[in-house]
């Protein structure tokens, strides 16, 4: 479904893409697109007793912490050459 939405996305000029975007990504088409994402995603990982979705959770909550600490890892990370240079 995605890549057939990017396929259609990248034939188009400029000035088609504002109304087909519109057309497309609507409130029902996002709502059930979602929604057979996660049944499948049930069917395939969660009711065979696989271990991806335990490994999806860990990713995930690794990469949201990450992108939270950041700017105040670079925050330290200015003021510590900061001081440096001073």
């Amino acid at each position: 479904m995605a890549l057939q939405w990017v396929k259609g996305l990248s034939q188009l000029k400029v000035k088609q893409v504002p109304p087909y975007l519109k057309s497309t990504l609507t409130r029902d088409n996002i709502v059930s697109g979602t929604r057979s994402w996660l049944d499948n995603y049930n069917t395939k990982y969660v009711q065979t007793g696989s271990i991806k979705p335990l490994n999806d959770v860990l990713i995930s909550v690794f990469l949201l912490s990450y992108a939270v600490g950041w700017p105040t890892e670079i925050r330290h990370l200015r003021h510590q050459e900061h001081e440096k240079h001073h």
